[in-house]
């Protein structure tokens, strides 16, 4: 699965993207393949999600305004948890 990852002349840092997505994935399958395939859409959110793990957590309040506010702003449909 991870070969399929930085194939991909717009792929950027395959080295990087792939040590990042098993530091997320814990062991599951499952979630690697959705780390790869969010990582071809834009290898930057996996890059966030595994360096940036305090950051990236929606588990303040104030967090949770933030991304409100911008999906709004762009007339992008809130999910329900948020």
């Amino acid at each position: 699965m991870l070969d399929s990852s930085g194939v991909k002349s717009y792929e950027r840092e395959r080295e990087r993207i792939r040590l990042d997505i098993l530091k997320l994935n814990v062991g599951s399958e499952k979630k690697v393949r959705e780390y790869v395939a969010v990582a071809k859409r834009d290898y930057r959110d996996v890059l966030f999600w595994a360096e940036y793990p305090e950051e990236s957590r929606f588990d303040t309040p104030e967090k949770k305004e933030r991304v409100r506010k911008t999906f709004e702003k762009f007339g992008i449909k809130l999910p329900d948890d948020l």
